[in-house]
């Protein structure tokens, strides 16, 4: 397939040859009748001086028998004059030698009549004539004036013309279709410019477009950055899935371990703790491969109900962290619905109240209210806090709150993540219970 500068070029060309030709038409046909108006006006003059020449004597024309223009006294000159009275000539110019032509056309006394006519060899002559009165003799027929002039003169001025003509514009033509060639190729220098980097990207040599293009090319670019932004970012999404995933299973993980741990149970309570904490990873395991092709937040019907998830989370908490006797408090408005689904909506909640009851001392508490126009959810506890300074710092992947204790440094990123996805913020304020307080705030118009 051609290329678009080909095209171009090929098109402005075609173009070029159809004005160009157009062109040529109308300037050769307006020089044509200009030379068409200049035969006429010379024939004229000759006219005037040929009637000026004659005399009326005693019945019949008196003319010189030589006249001012040389050309009517030499023969083959192409220049002939002619004088008719009653249809028949009475007196032709020395130059006439055996030249016939067809009688000219009968018309008015004064009355001009220019046309072109050929003789009997077939050259072409412009012939002028005229009906003409005698003063002297008005009851009398009028006299017929022709003056023919060969044509080949005109012909050559106009031949002459073409083909200076078409030199010029078939040199125009060329000198156009270059200038359109250069100018394409510095129209298309961004493209090739934006080609080479599109190849660094590719390459891992640069992370996105950063040249300035003009704004024609921009809107390519921007799509084009957003293209690649959000295919790197699936990409770092996917990889982050593996370990959130890995996250997300540690608490049912660490349920199912402490069975054993815990005080005897029935075999009953036992194997119904083993089927919840299977569905749970089940369903954590679901919603990580939801997520991880996903690049908003799932929402589902009305949104997950947060105090039923809150409920959720502590059972399961209790079980996990049972070596802390963590006393659980909540502050919930009844009803109070979350913008997300049970999954993103678990990973939010289940992630905050692990932080709390790991880093905290004994009580965690759970507020969820709308204020202000906003959702807010506030997870405290009563531990030693967040030092100042690092509250950006462990919302960060791969950030721990605290080194001493194990973990991936995962799951407040992913918090931040699912919040930040729905226009909502994650902030980390003092608790009136003396440790940290992260607090959630999102829109209302979910």
């Amino acid at each position: 397939m051609l290329s678009l500068r080909v095209r171009f070029v090929l098109a402005a060309a075609l173009i070029l040859a159809l004005f160009s030709v157009s062109a040529g038409w109308i300037l050769r046909e307006s020089f044509q009748a200009s030379i068409l108006d200049r035969a006429r006006e010379q024939l004229k003059l000759q006219m005037f001086g040929l009637i000026a020449t004659v005399d009326y004597e005693a019945g019949q024309l008196v003319i010189p028998d030589t006249l001012a223009d040389p050309r009517f006294n030499q023969l083959n000159s192409g220049l002939l004059a002619t004088i008719l009275h009653q249809g028949k000539p009475v007196w032709k110019s020395r130059s006439v030698l055996v030249e016939v032509f067809p009688d000219p056309p009968l018309s008015e006394p004064g009355q001009w009549i220019f046309r072109q006519v050929q003789d009997q060899s077939g050259k072409n002559y412009y012939q002028l004539s005229i009906s003409v009165y005698w003063e002297e003799d008005s009851a009398a027929t009028p006299y017929t004036f022709v003056v023919r002039e060969w044509d080949q003169p005109y012909v050559a001025q106009i031949k002459s013309f073409e083909n200076t003509l078409w030199v010029w514009l078939g040199g125009l033509v060329v000198a156009a279709i270059v200038l359109v060639f250069g100018l394409l190729n510095l129209g298309f220098r961004p493209f090739r410019r934006l080609a080479s980097e599109l190849n660094g990207v590719e390459q891992g040599r640069q992370q996105r477009i950063d040249r300035v293009y003009p704004q024609e090319v921009m809107p390519v670019v921007n799509n084009l950055n957003r293209l690649v932004e959000h295919e790197r970012s699936m990409r770092e999404r996917y990889k982050n899935s593996l370990g959130d995933l890995a996250h997300s299973l540690k608490t049912p993980l660490a349920v199912l371990k402490g069975l054993e741990l815990e005080s005897p149970q029935t075999w009953a309570q036992q194997a119904q703790t083993l089927r919840d904490q299977v569905l749970r990873m089940d369903e954590i395991v679901n919603y990580q491969l939801k997520r991880a092709i996903s690049a908003v937040p799932q929402v589902s019907g009305q949104g997950a109900v947060l105090l039923d998830m809150y409920e959720r989370m502590s059972k399961v908490l209790t079980k996990v962290h049972s070596d802390k006797t963590i006393q659980f408090e909540q502050d919930i408005r009844s009803g109070l619905r979350m913008p997300w689904d049970d999954g993103d909506t678990l990973e939010v909640l289940g992630n905050l109240m692990d932080n709390a009851c790991k880093y905290g001392g004994h009580r965690v508490r759970v507020s969820g209210r709308i204020q202000g126009g906003q959702i807010r959810v506030a997870v405290e506890d009563d531990g030693p806090g967040i030092k100042d300074g690092d509250e950006d710092r462990i919302l960060r992947r791969g950030v721990r709150r605290d080194e001493r204790e194990t973990g991936q440094g995962i799951g407040l990123a992913v918090v931040a993540d699912i919040v930040s996805a729905s226009a909502g913020t994650l902030t980390i304020e003092r608790s009136s219970l003396g440790g940290a307080c992260f607090l959630i705030r999102l829109p209302l118009n979910w």
